[in-house]
């Protein structure tokens, strides 16, 4: 009799074996448990983390302001690009904690959705409507690629 597979043991595992293992989902619940985990490695490995978000949705996003600020603790940085207006500014407890680390890129339509940990963990939206995503914590080309990825998008917002 096989065991039911279970999503949540799956990406622990894979995130504290540092698997290079293609991570699926396409919820929002499973997209806050990834989020969860990268900012866990972000934590751990003293690295920097980037996010591309479509609005910085408050009831996703406040939901890590507890490991936003650790890794600011570590001396480290958290980018944030959000392609729309920020959502709930006023109750945005990420936004307003990452005020200082946020660009609103009003020159770019259809951005993706993404965040990258380091050059090597990430949790990219190849659908953002359906939230359908691929994440992993330990692929160095593709986490290579997308940070540079928002570097290049970064540098080309026009200021506001």
């Amino acid at each position: 009799m096989s065991k039911d597979f279970d999503y949540e043991e799956f990406v622990i595992e894979c995130y504290n074996d540092k698997k290079d293992q293609e991570i699926h989902n396409a919820s929002e619940e499973n997209a806050l448990l990834l989020f969860n985990k990268l900012f866990e490695k972000a934590i751990r490995d003293k690295e920097d983390v980037k996010i591309i978000s479509n609005q910085l949705l408050k009831r996703f996003y406040n939901q890590l302001t507890d490991k936003l600020q650790q890794v600011l603790k570590n001396g480290n940085t958290v980018s944030v690009i959000v392609e729309k207006e920020i959502d709930d500014k006023e109750h945005n407890t990420f936004y307003q904690q990452s005020e200082g680390n946020l660009k609103i890129a009003s020159n770019f339509d259809e951005l993706p959705n993404f965040i990258v940990v380091g050059n090597n963990a990430f949790r990219y939206e190849t659908d953002k409507n359906s939230t359908k995503a691929i994440a992993n914590f330990n692929h160095e080309s593709m986490g290579a690629f997308i940070s540079n990825l928002f570097d290049k998008i970064n540098n080309d917002i026009l200021p506001a």
